[in-house]
């Protein structure tokens, strides 16, 4: 049974949230997009190597595996389809465009000096602007003269790689050796109840807020720290004061740690819609991190940001 457009409009209904930034209109549908999973890419050699301050990590060759695997570009087309037949107003963001976007940024940033703290996963992910990854495995399966294909979904928040709604299965068996088909084949019956978990999970976003991580420090430097008054207030308080009221209700402003020298937030919710020069704009980290930015330059602190991925914020004070 198909998802009700009259269900997705009530699903993804605006909740009204106390806060100075929260808007006051009916959500967008979710942003969504379809990648493979690190098991795949690992399984079919699509990895590259990332040094994260220190650790080695194998991350998602994205590029790799959408040029060398045909079946793949095919897997995600048909789950891009299956979506958009049953709801069309769900917005699919393109992978090939985030990787083609990504590297035009990584040359933009190499000429300017740019830093290597973020891996090409996060900058794509990061490029994507989605609210959720929908991470794909799958496998096709031989028994006799005949195949099947066994596979995995996972839906992911961008910002948080939270995985939630997994779907998985294996596919009646069929003398078609396309994986394409097979997946299709396979995954259609499901996917209504996928979408309803999605969606669910989408709303539950809608009322709580994503969770955004916040590391603010100061350099060596800079002529202030967290404890330097400003005001009525100190540095460290404008900053809290800041993230409450760009929050929903505060919410996870108790989860931070904090030194003379800098705050860690573990994750702050930040509404998903925001008055944002005057009108109501979908809602990233990076718009809360640019007025926080603005702000502390109202009080005569300079500052920059950097985004990491999707969810995390870096704020250096100088």
């Amino acid at each position: 049974m198909k998802i009700s457009k009259f269900a997705v409009t009530i699903a993804l209904a605006a909740i009204t949230i106390p806060g100075l930034v929260q808007a006051q209109k009916p959500m967008t549908p979710p942003h969504i997009m379809i990648v493979p999973d690190l098991i795949y890419c690992k399984a079919h050699g699509f990895v590259q190597t990332f040094d994260n301050n220190g650790v080695t990590e194998e991350i998602p060759d994205y590029e790799k595996a959408l040029t060398e695997d045909p079946s793949l570009h095919g897997a995600i087309t048909q789950i891009a389809s299956l979506i958009n037949q049953r709801n069309g107003d769900i917005v699919i963001i393109d992978l090939q465009e985030c990787i083609n976007n990504t590297k035009k940024d990584a040359a933009l940033s190499s000429a300017n000096g740019g830093d290597q703290s973020e891996s090409i996963e996060e900058a794509i992910i990061r490029n994507s602007n989605a609210d959720i990854l929908i991470k794909l495995q799958f496998d096709l399966l031989k028994s006799g003269p005949n195949y099947c294909v066994s596979y995995t979904i996972r839906g992911t928040d961008a910002y948080t790689a939270n995985t939630f709604a997994p779907l998985e299965g294996t596919g009646k068996e069929s003398t078609s050796a396309n994986p394409v088909l097979l997946l299709h084949e396979a995954v259609q019956e499901s996917m209504d109840d996928f979408l309803s978990r999605m969606l669910r999970y989408y709303s539950s976003m809608n009322k709580k807020g994503r969770m955004v991580a916040f590391d603010i420090k100061t350099t060596s430097t800079s002529a202030h720290n967290m404890n330097s008054i400003l005001g009525e207030l100190s540095l460290r308080e404008a900053i809290d004061d800041f993230l409450y009221d760009n929050s929903v209700d505060g919410g996870g402003l108790e989860r931070v740690k904090g030194g003379n020298t800098f705050l860690q937030y573990e994750g702050v919710y930040i509404p998903l819609t925001a008055s944002i020069r005057g009108r109501v704009r979908r809602q990233g980290a990076k718009d809360v991190a640019q007025r926080l930015t603005n702000h502390l330059a109202s009080l005569g602190v300079t500052a920059d940001y950097k985004i990491i991925g999707l969810g995390k914020v870096n704020i250096f004070i100088r």
